[in-house]
C-alpha cells in the first residue's frame, strides 16, 4: 500500500518517477534527426544520466506519452516539416497538452535544410502548457550533425546535467 501512496503523492502534484531521467523524443524524416538524437543519448549516458529514446514515427504514441510522465526531463528533436512541425511530432505535443504535461525541464533541437523552425514552433506548444522551464542552449541541425550543432550539443547536455 505505502508504495501506491507514493505513486499517487508524485501523480496528483505532477512530479515524475524518475526525475534525473531523460526522454528523448524524435521525429525524424530521413533519419539524421535520429541519428542525432543518438548522439545525444550516448553524450548524456557518458555523465550517467538514464535515457529513454522514442522514435515518434515508429513508438505507439501511449509509450511515448507515458515515458514523458515518468521522467524528469525532455528533449524534442524533430525535423520542420513544409514550413511547420512534422506530424509525429505535433501530434505528441497535442497529446501532452491534453494531459496536462507540467513541472519538467525541456531540451530542444530541430533539424532543417532550408529555414529550420521547428525549434520555434515547439517552443510554441509548449507556451500551451504549465511550469515548464526550456533550456537556454537549442540544438540546430542543418540537415546533419556538424562541429557547429556538436557543440551546441554538448552545452545542451551540460545545461541538462546541471540540473
Amino acid at each position: 500500500m505505502g508504495e501506491y501512496l507514493r505513486l499517487y503523492n508524485l501523480w496528483s502534484q505532477w512530479k515524475p518517477e524518475e526525475p534525473e531521467g531523460i526522454l528523448i523524443a524524435h521525429a525524424s524524416i530521413h533519419g539524421n534527426t535520429a541519428y542525432a538524437s543518438e548522439a545525444l543519448k550516448s553524450k548524456l549516458e557518458g555523465k550517467g544520466v538514464r535515457v529513454t529514446m522514442c522514435d515518434l514515427t515508429a513508438t505507439d504514441l501511449s509509450y511515448a506519452v507515458t515515458s514523458a510522465f515518468y521522467c524528469g526531463k525532455l528533449v524534442l528533436a524533430c525535423s520542420t516539416y513544409d514550413g511547420g512541425l512534422f506530424p509525429p511530432m505535433k501530434e505528441f505535443l497535442e497529446h501532452l497538452q491534453t494531459k496536462g504535461f507540467r513541472n519538467r525541464r525541456i531540451g530542444l533541437m530541430e533539424n532543417g535544410s532550408w529555414a529550420p523552425a521547428a525549434a520555434r514552433l515547439m517552443r510554441a506548444e509548449l507556451e500551451k502548457m504549465k511550469d515548464l522551464r526550456l533550456c537556454e542552449t537549442e540544438v540546430s541541425l542543418r540537415g546533419a550533425l556538424n562541429q557547429t550543432s556538436e557543440a551546441q550539443m554538448d552545452a545542451l547536455v551540460a545545461e541538462l546535467c546541471a540540473e
